[in-house]
Order: structure tokens, then C-alpha cells, then sequence
């Protein structure tokens, strides 16, 4: 047996390294007793355990001392469901600056109010100074939490009530068995009320009836909905912050608590290096001893993780959330959608690359004919100049020769290199490709079905088909005028919408300006390629490289990331200026605020290659003369280069998150290991062990709104591949591999490296889906064009014969997309009868319930 193990007394073999885990702890699958701390071990960390008083000293009955211990073991039972964090030195009023002053008393005041109405809404807090932070760390009671899911109407399973899975048949059916991850058993649900909670499945289990993730939600969302603002202070309205919630983002935003967070399943495996990881790893493989209710992070690791294994989605939700679940969901089906036009477009591109080599080599026949017949009329001249000496001779010798010079390994390299560069450019562009591009046109719909029918799918099985119309007030929201709800006649505060009109239209204004600036951006840099090249046209072809294409190319790349940067900035800003009522408004507004800024900062550049550099051949740019000509190069082949600008985008694009996501926090994971003397970890540990979980999870970096992020780079590769399928046959690939990839990054990041994100609700992946539809329907349009314009197959055509293929093309493809939708239902049929039938049983087992008791504290 591995040195890393002891057993525990049932047979099984548990780390020697690590307590038990919460998920164990907290789950009642123990006694209070067996909780009490062993003899010179301190208590885990994750547990919330009330601060010791000091008490005289006195004798006391057995009774009272088993009493006390029991009592002591079942506080530390209590779970901590949400930590809030500060800086020590803000509660330090020793400072000579009046205004920093003002300030740390401004926030104390304010941390001061929140505390106390944590305590109002029945939460448990504990407060505690580790090194350098101040730690509020909250337990909800069970009635609490009962309370809440009431209140935001949270779908609970129903007792016996068990929906029974289709067996998996066919003749794949043991493959199919062998990917599949998941095995948690779906409930029919009901929206939970207190009076009839006996009819909920596990209800009589308080630790267990709400699971980690679940607590911490409800926890959240009481902590958005406190306010704390004065009456007197609501009066006297003055501003948004005066009419709005002062509740959690407030505290935040004023800068009162530093950080908000929850708490990973603990386990064994963060606390070891890699190679001890995958030892103890290996040898659990082989034990086949896991046990993944007590470690349901690395029960995904074994899963998620996995190349060739379906993803967890069940696991991924109860664990993150619906709202994260949901965009692994559509990156998955994505991923297993490509691999038709994969094929299909590795298959042209080969064909695309069979011709080009072969135009290759006759370009090289052609060159070496020329050279021959060049080398052979020299030595023809020379012999008649050896014969008779005549001048005409030596005139006509001197004119057909030049200097002789030795070409450099570079510049020798750099042709060869360039040559090579044609090949590959010119494999994209073939009489094929219109094919492809119709192909791809017509996947772009095929996928939107399906993906409406799986999501609908999951929607209804994690019980949040219903979710958006149930949906609360955001906390950050303020009405400026009251009127009576027409639903249940009660005050409803709201905001006018002239107000919120002329909101939207001061974010599109800026919008448009924050645009113009790109595409100005985009024109400066093609000035200075055109510029430049025309200064160094005498130059080597290294020097062209590097000062003209290598330049311009960087120069762009940091305008789009500097653009894309302060435009972020700026449209969180005039978003949360709306005022939106609900949050999937506001993430709407968002969304469609970010993408129409990224569409332009990353499809111009393309647009500007596929239609508008072949019309400054003959006038040059801004009309300044023939020498000032953008061209498409000698061969005025614009579809070769714009290949070429979509793969190197397709394989470049996705490095940035790369770097942020992987190299850049591991650089500094290291540098925090070589940091000699890292004060926070070393107090904690030499005073408060227990403590070194928590501080371990509060320096991990917060994951920060991870689906928009996500969701944006996905979504701009879907662009690549559906507005230039025709000028990229392999486009599917890099995709592919891209979604692959990530996915696996991703996992592991959210895992282990970054905080737990709050497990958020979420009944679709929402406005992106509208999005998708309108690159779908820009993907046609945009193919139309470049096949009559740009692509072999259609420039040399005359006008008329490109109008007709426009029309052509975008008729057909329209034509047979509504036929797709049409007959492709959104909702498969055996999911409508499900869910009438559910709602039958829901209605059933509530009129059949009896009202019950309040629940007591």
C-alpha cells in the first residue's frame, strides 16, 4: 500500500494527506460525534465554527459536559455557504490623509449596516482577521433557505416521483454506453412552498435537502436583495444610488468588501504536487475504490476532462449551475456537429492542394525553360563576340545581363518560404468551394434545430423551462415612479420608458462613434502597409516582410485588443447606466452592445480583402494614384489572401485567451511558490490551520462573468466559419480542434485554479441563440458575394452573370433553410408530453398535500 494512504476502518483507503471532506461532512453520512476533531488535529476548514468564549473556570457535571460537547459538534457541522472579505487597513483609522479618512469611514459605516442586516435576514456570521483580510464567513439556516426558495419559486423534486430513463438501444449501444458520464436520476419538480414541503423528495434531511451549490445560490440571492439605505436617505432622491438597492453589488461597488465568494468541495488532490497527483491517481484506478460523493470535483476530473468521454452535463449543473451548464452544452453539441464539414472540408481543401502543386511545379517548368533559353542566347551572344568582336554584340550582352550577386541563406530561405506561402494560399480557392460554402450554409441551420431540441431537452430535465418568466427584479434596478400592478393591484415601482429610451440612444451613439474609431483604426494601418511598401519596393523581400505584412499585421492586432479593451470597459458601464429591470435584459443589452462592436473589430479587415482591395488597383487608395494600389498582388487574387487572413486569424485568435487562461496563471502559481515567506498562508498556518482552505480558495483568481467571455470567442469563430466558409475549407477543423481544446482548459480551470462561481440559473444560452441565427442568415449573403466577386470560380463572370449568381445562391439556400425549420420540431414531441404530464402530477401531488407548520429557527 502507497505511503499516501491509511484505511478508515471500512475497508476503503483514504489520503493520509487531507481531512474528510465537506461533501461527507455536511451530508449527515456521519454522526455529530465522529465531526469532534481528534486529539491535536484542528477542525476542517470549511466548516463554520463559532468563536470560543472565554468562560470562568468551574466544575461540571457529566451530563453537562457530554451536552456541551454535543452541542460543540453539531456547530461545526454548520456549513459555510458564503465568505465575504475586506482589507484589514480599511478598518485602521490611523491616517493622516482627511479624505482616505472620510472614506475607511465611510466603508466601516457601511460594512457595519450590511452586517447587522445580514444578522436581520436570521444568517449566521462569523468574523475572522487571517493575515492581511478580514473574513465574514456565513452559514444559512435550513427555515432560511427554505424561505428563499419559496420566495424565488425554486423547482424542488418531488418525493416519488422518479422519471424513468430510455434504455440504449441499437448497434452502437455499448459504445454508447462506454461515453456516457452520467448517471444522476431525474424527479419530476415542483416549485417549492413551505406549507406543502412534505411532498418534496429528501425533505426530511436539512443538510442534504438543498445540495452545496444550491445553498450558496440562496445565500447570494439574499445577500443581492438586503438594502440597507435609510428611509430618511430614500426621500431625499438625488441619484441612482440613492433609489437603488444597497445591497451586496453596492457594497461592492463602494468598495466596503473587497471580494464575495464561495467555497470548492474540498479534496485531496489540491494539495499535492502533479506527480503525487497522478500516483495517487493511478493507484485509485486500479483499487477501483473512489468513492465520488466525497469528491465530486475530481469525480468531474475523471469525466470532464477526458477526451473521449461525453461531458458531465448533470455533474457540470448541479455543481456550476445551469447558466455555465448551458454553454458547455452548446460548445459540446457544436463539436460533434463539425465533424461532418470537417470531412467534407479537409476533402476540398486536399483537392484545393493537389492543384495548386500542380500549378506549382508548371510555374517552376515555365522558370526553368526561361532560364535555359536565357543562359543559352548568352552564351550564343559571348561565342559571336569571341568571333567577331562587334559592338552591337556587346551592347545586346550588357542588356540581357545583370550584375552578379550571391543571394543570402535568408533571402534564399525567405523566396523559397514565399513560394510555399502561394501553394497554400492558393489550395483554398478552387472551382469546389461554392459547393462547400452551400454546404455550410445549410449545416448553419441543420445545427440551430437541433440544438433548439437539446436544449429544450435540458430546460426540461433541470426544471428551468419556466425559468424567465418567473424571473425577480435585479437588485441593481430603481423605479423613479410608482403605479399599481396589474396582476395582483399591489405599488410597482418602475422606469419610464422615455427615460430608457434616451438611454439607448446615447449607447448606440457611442456605439457607432466606438466603431467609426475601428474602422479608422483599420484605414491607418492599410496607409501605412501601402505607404511603406512603396518605400521599400526596392528592398529585400525579408526587409518587405518585415516592415510591411509583420508590422501591419501587429499594428492591427493591438488596436483590435486595445479597441476591444476600453469598448469592454465602456459597455459595462452604459449598461449598467440602462437600469434593466431583470438580469436577462441586462445581459441581453450587454450582449448585443459587445458583439456588434467585436463583429466589426474582427470581420472588418476581412470585408475589406474580399471586396474592397481589388478597387484601388487602378486609382490607389483615398484616389491618391496608381502607385498608392492596395492590390491582391501579381497574380490580383484576393480570395487566396483572404484565406489566408481568415486560417491565420482562426489559429492566432484563440492564443490570448490561451495566455490569460493557462501560461499567465501559471506564471503566477510559480512565482507565489517562490516567493519566500508568503505572509497571509504562513500566519494562517502556524496559528489557524483549519483556516488554510479558506485563504488557499481566497487567492485563486475569481472566474469573472465566464459564459460572456466564453460565449464571445466562440461565437467569433462561428463567424469565421459561417460568413467565409467558401474562402476557408478547413475552417471546421480549426474549430473543431479549438472547441476540443478549450472545453478540457476550461474544466480544469474551473476546477481547480479559479474560485467556485456562484451555480446562477439560467433557462438558455439566451441572446446569443438570436445571434447565431443572424450570422446564420449573414453567412448566405456574405457567400453569395464572394463566390460572384472574389472566388475564382465566379470573378472573370461578366456583371450579369454575378447578379444572377447572387440571386441564384441566396434563393436557393433561404429556400431550403425554411424548409429545415419547418419541418425540424423546436420541442421533440415525447418532451411535450412529458412536461403535460408532469404538470398533471405537480397539481395533483400539491392539492393531495396537507399544509404544514412554520419552520422554526
Amino acid at each position: 500500500m502507497s505511503e499516501y494512504y491509511q484505511e478508515n476502518g471500512n475497508g476503503h483507503y483514504v489520503p493520509l494527506t487531507v481531512r474528510q471532506l465537506p461533501a461527507l461532512r455536511t451530508n449527515g453520512d456521519i454522526t455529530p460525534r465522529d465531526l469532534t476533531p481528534r486529539e491535536g488535529e484542528d477542525p476542517p476548514s470549511y466548516l463554520y465554527k463559532p468563536k470560543k468564549r472565554s468562560k470562568k473556570k468551574k466544575k461540571k457535571k457529566k451530563k453537562d459536559k457530554m451536552e456541551e460537547e454535543e452541542k460543540s459538534a453539531q456547530q461545526l457541522q454548520r456549513r459555510i455557504d458564503y465568505v465575504l472579505s475586506f482589507k484589514k487597513e480599511d478598518s485602521d483609522y490611523d491616517s493622516d490623509d482627511e479624505k482616505e479618512f472620510e472614506q475607511k469611514k465611510k466603508k466601516k459605516m457601511l460594512r457595519k449596516k450590511f452586517h447587522s442586516a445580514i444578522k436581520g435576514e436570521r444568517l449566521q456570521v462569523r468574523e475572522e482577521e487571517l493575515g492581511e483580510n478580514v473574513f465574514l464567513l456565513i452559514h444559512a439556516p435550513f427555515a432560511r433557505l427554505c424561505e428563499e426558495a419559496e420566495d424565488i419559486k425554486l423547482e424542488m423534486p418531488l418525493k416519488g416521483a422518479e422519471i424513468k430513463k430510455e434504455e440504449i438501444t441499437g448497434c452502437c449501444a455499448g459504445i454508447e454506453r462506454r461515453l456516457i458520464t452520467d448517471n444522476e436520476v431525474d424527479y419530476v419538480s415542483a416549485p417549492f412552498m413551505m406549507h406543502k414541503r412534505s411532498i418534496y423528495k429528501g425533505i426530511d434531511e436539512s443538510t442534504t435537502f438543498f445540495s452545496p451549490s444550491l445553498r450558496s445560490y440562496l445565500v447570494h440571492s439574499i445577500l443581492l436583495n438586503i438594502d440597507v439605505k435609510d428611509s430618511e436617505e430614500s426621500a431625499d432622491v438625488k441619484d441612482g444610488d440613492s433609489l437603488r438597492k444597497q445591497g451586496l453589488p453596492f457594497m461592492l461597488m463602494k468598495k466596503a468588501f473587497t471580494e464575495a465568494f464561495i467555497l470548492h468541495e474540498e479534496s485531496p488532490y489540491e494539495y499535492m504536487d502533479e506527480e503525487e497527483v497522478e500516483q495517487l491517481r493511478a493507484e485509485s484506478v486500479m483499487r477501483g475504490d473512489f468513492d465520488p460523493k466525497q469528491d465530486p470535483r475530481e469525480e468531474m476530473q475523471r469525466t470532464w476532462c477526458r477526451w473521449f468521454k461525453y461531458q458531465p452535463l448533470w455533474k457540470i449543473r448541479n455543481y456550476f449551475g445551469e447558466k455555465i451548464s448551458f454553454y458547455f452544452a452548446w460548445a459540446g453539441c457544436l463539436a460533434s456537429m463539425l465533424w461532418v464539414p470537417m470531412l467534407l472540408g479537409l476533402a476540398i481543401w486536399g483537392y484545393g492542394l493537389f492543384l495548386s502543386t500542380i500549378e506549382y511545379k508548371d510555374r517552376k517548368t515555365e522558370q526553368e525553360t526561361a532560364e535555359r533559353e536565357h543562359q543559352e542566347l548568352i552564351d550564343e551572344i559571348e561565342e559571336n563576340i569571341t568571333l567577331y568582336n562587334r559592338t552591337e554584340d556587346k551592347d545586346l550582352l550588357a542588356n540581357i545581363t545583370s550584375p552578379e550577386y550571391t543571394d543570402s541563406f535568408v533571402t534564399s530561405l525567405a523566396d523559397f518560404g514565399l513560394e510555399m506561402l502561394r501553394v497554400f494560399q492558393d489550395s483554398f480557392d478552387s472551382d469546389v468551394t461554392p459547393y462547400f460554402a452551400l454546404v455550410i450554409c445549410l449545416w448553419g441551420t441543420i445545427f440551430q434545430e437541433l440544438w433548439k431540441r437539446k436544449a429544450a431537452k435540458l430546460a426540461y430535465e433541470w426544471d428551468v423551462d419556466d425559468y424567465e418568466d418567473t424571473e425577480p427584479d435585479r437588485p441593481e434596478f430603481y423605479g423613479t415612479k410608482e403605479r399599481p400592478d396589474p396582476v395582483n393591484d399591489l405599488p410597482d415601482w418602475y422606469y419610464p420608458f422615455y427615460r430608457q429610451f434616451l438611454k439607448f440612444a446615447t449607447s448606440f451613439s457611442i456605439l457607432i462613434f466606438m466603431v467609426m474609431l475601428v474602422i479608422a483604426s483599420a484605414l491607418g494601418v492599410i496607409v501605412y502597409r501601402v505607404i511603406v511598401g512603396l518605400l521599400l519596393q526596392n528592398s529585400s523581400s525579408v526587409e518587405q516582410i518585415l516592415f510591411t505584412s509583420l508590422a501591419s499585421s501587429l499594428l492591427n492586432t493591438f488596436s483590435i485588443m486595445i479597441f476591444g479593451k476600453i469598448y469592454e470597459y465602456i459597455a459595462y458601464k452604459l449598461t449598467d447606466w440602462e437600469n434593466h429591470r431583470t438580469q436577462s435584459a441586462y445581459e441581453n443589452a450587454l450582449i448585443i452592445k459587445l458583439f456588434a462592436f467585436q463583429f466589426v473589430n474582427s470581420y472588418s479587415s476581412l470585408f475589406y480583402i474580399a471586396f474592397f482591395r481589388s478597387l484601388t488597383t487602378e486609382q490607389g487608395i483615398f484616389n491618391l494614384g496608381p502607385k498608392y494600389a492596395d492590390g491582391c498582388g501579381d497574380t490580383g487574387n484576393c480570395m487566396s489572401m483572404l484565406s489566408l487572413q481568415v486560417f491565420t486569424l482562426m489559429i492566432f485568435k484563440p492564443f490570448p485567451k490561451f495566455f490569460k487562461d493557462i501560461i499567465l496563471p501559471w506564471i503566477k502559481k510559480q512565482i507565489r511558490k517562490c516567493r519566500k515567506g508568503n505572509k497571509i498562508v504562513d500566519e494562517a498556518m502556524s496559528k489557524k490551520d483549519r483556516y488554510y482552505f479558506l485563504l488557499k480558495e481566497h487567492q485563486k483568481p475569481p472566474v469573472g462573468n465566464f459564459t460572456l467571455a466564453e460565449y464571445t470567442e466562440k461565437i467569433i469563430m462561428y463567424g469565421f466559419l459561417m460568413l467565409f466558409s467558401c474562402a476557408n475549407p478547413v475552417a471546421p477543423l480549426i474549430a473543431l480542434l479549438v472547441l476540443l481544446i478549450d472545453i478540457r482548459i476550461d474544466a480544469g480551470r474551473l476546477l481547480w485554479f479559479n474560485q467556485r462561481p456562484v451555480s446562477l440559473i439560467a433557462g438558455n444560452i439566451g441572446m446569443w441563440f438570436t445571434i447565431l441565427d443572424f450570422l446564420n442568415f449573414a453567412g448566405v449573403v456574405t457567400n453569395s458575394f464572394l463566390i460572384a466577386f472574389t472566388a475564382e470560380w465566379g470573378r472573370t463572370k461578366p456583371l450579369t452573370q454575378k447578379l444572377w449568381i447572387i440571386i441564384g445562391f441566396e434563393h436557393i439556400v433561404f429556400a431550403v433553410k425554411i424548409f429545415i425549420a419547418a419541418v425540424i420540431p423546436d420541442v421533440p414531441k415525447e418532451i411535450m408530453l412529458a412536461s403535460r404530464r408532469e404538470r398533471y402530477q405537480v397539481s395533483q401531488a400539491i392539492d393531495n398535500a396537507e399544509n404544514q407548520e412554520p419552520l422554526s429557527y
